[in-house]
């Protein structure tokens, strides 16, 4: 069974999608288990004919998408805990027995919140971790379920081997830190309360608060010369890891950083229609703000799909966060333009919205990541007390509902399933059709792992058994 969607997203699924849900989560579960036995402790990007044959950890261990296969594994250590826990102590509904004592973690985790449940009464969230967790060696993978610690032994192999030793490399990280260590360090504190990793974390998030421009009040994007003054729209992802180390630390500098870098987004990347620019230029002596070059899509001024994709989601964390209107305005602004946009061609995104008719180019990521930031959004829209009637009468970007963002979520999820997705367990690689750049014709319409990661953490989120990495 799935949970009541009306609770979390405040929209119920239509008919017949639970069967769906449930059905793709044992898919999912069966790909990545097999997935896991060939990849292990390795970090796999791009398959070659069914195959990750590079491990990423020896090819550029500081390569921003190293935190995807990570998050892969705690989501499914999450999923597969839960779903353990409804075979041996679900109720007769299907539901999941929570009464567990959850004192032990109070001490635990301090200040810290431990990981949340997709499926959980945001008013009244249940810990359906917590008696798989032990008190008195923070960090043990222990307790876990058998099913649940061979998913999460090779993500902290992982941590451990790779990614506490890039953070001593300045000049291999960069703005993407949160994509990095929200999937991983953040995650592997959260779940199991791994210490070591929760110190790794704080720092990945000082490294990337050192990265602020104070005259532009932006975080500076890559490290190459002449581009000190470049921000990028997928920097938005990565503004959680600095929320969660002010929450962490009780230090407000990392919000403050996160709050005035979301402010210039919010001016310089979206447009008045609701597309983006991918990247942003300012002067980083005196913070002015330059130009928008061009970027991954098909020329400066175009709509890269997944950079609008980016903006939904990232918007959308953006308001959980702080609660500030504006962000969530931003997101719905963005959403009603990539919806109109991906309809022209069934759910599945052109990679640059605004690209020639030929060829024709697609990237499945940005539907995945859209999708999963749909979620978010109408959560979001819940939580801050949108209806049909007020919506209709307010006449602001949020006029949006949770049905319409749930709708069009299920949506861009069956075109990804049913054009994109290579379930065979004996092959590596889930969704097809990705595509790096539009100038880039040998990265076209290939299996990348975060597109795998998003249309997981989507489906599980709609299973109600989905890790919220991004708190």
């Amino acid at each position: 069974m799935t949970f009541d969607a009306r609770g979390v997203f405040g929209a119920q699924l239509p008919d017949g999608e639970s069967t769906w849900i449930n059905t793709t989560t044992d898919r999912l579960v069966e790909k990545f288990a097999a997935e896991r036995e060939r990849v292990g402790a390795q970090i796999p990007y791009i398959a070659h004919d069914g195959r990750y044959d590079e491990n990423m950890a020896e090819v550029f261990p500081g390569w921003w998408v190293n935190g995807f296969w990570p998050g892969i594994l705690w989501q499914m250590t999450v999923a597969t805990a839960c779903l353990d826990k409804k075979a041996s102590q679900g109720t007769t509904d299907g539901t999941v027995n929570t009464t567990v004592d959850h004192s032990p973690n109070a001490v635990l985790f301090g200040r810290s919140e431990r990981v949340r449940v997709s499926g959980d009464d945001p008013a009244d969230p249940k810990d359906r971790l917590a008696d798989l967790r032990d008190p008195h060696e923070p960090g043990s993978l222990s307790r876990l379920p058998s099913c649940s610690f061979a998913f999460a032994a090779p993500a902290r192999e992982i941590e451990e081997t790779v990614l506490y030793q890039v953070l001593a490399d300045y000049e291999r990280v960069d703005h993407d830190l949160g994509f990095v260590w929200l999937l991983s360090g953040v995650a592997d504190w959260r779940i199991t309360g791994n210490p070591t990793a929760r110190t790794h974390a704080l720092h990945a998030a000082t490294m990337l608060a050192g990265r602020f421009n104070p005259m532009g009040r932006f975080i500076r994007a890559w490290n190459e010369p002449g581009r000190e003054g470049w921000a990028i729209v997928d920097s938005l992802m990565n503004l959680p890891l600095l929320f969660w180390a002010s929450r962490e630390t009780n230090d407000p500098r990392f919000a403050s950083i996160a709050r005035m870098h979301a402010d210039t987004m919010l001016r310089t990347i979206v447009r008045d229609d609701g597309s983006c620019n991918h990247i942003v230029q300012f002067d980083p002596e005196t913070g002015e703000f330059v130009g928008a070059p061009a970027g991954q899509g098909y020329a400066a001024g175009s709509s890269w799909s997944r950079g609008q994709s980016w903006a939904i989601y990232g918007f959308a964390l953006a308001y959980r966060h702080t609660g500030d209107r504006r962000y969530l305005d931003a997101a719905c602004r963005v959403a009603r333009y990539f919806v109109e946009q991906v309809k022209v061609t069934d759910g599945l995104a052109r990679l640059d919205f605004r690209q020639p008719d030929e060829p024709l180019y697609y990237d499945a990521i940005a539907s995945c990541v859209a999708a999963d930031g749909l979620l978010e959004l109408a959560r979001a829209l819940k939580e801050a007390g949108e209806t049909d009637s007020d919506a209709a009468e307010t006449g602001s970007a949020t006029e949006l509902t949770p049905d319409w963002c749930l709708a069009n979520a299920m949506f861009m999820l069956h075109a990804v399933d049913d054009r994109a997705c290579d379930w065979d367990p004996d092959r590596d690689g889930l969704v097809q059709l990705c595509s790096v750049e539009y100038h880039d014709p040998e990265r076209i319409h290939i299996p990348i792992v975060y597109a795998d990661y998003f249309f997981l953490e989507a489906v599980l989120r709609l299973k109600g058994i989905a890790a919220d990495l991004w708190w």
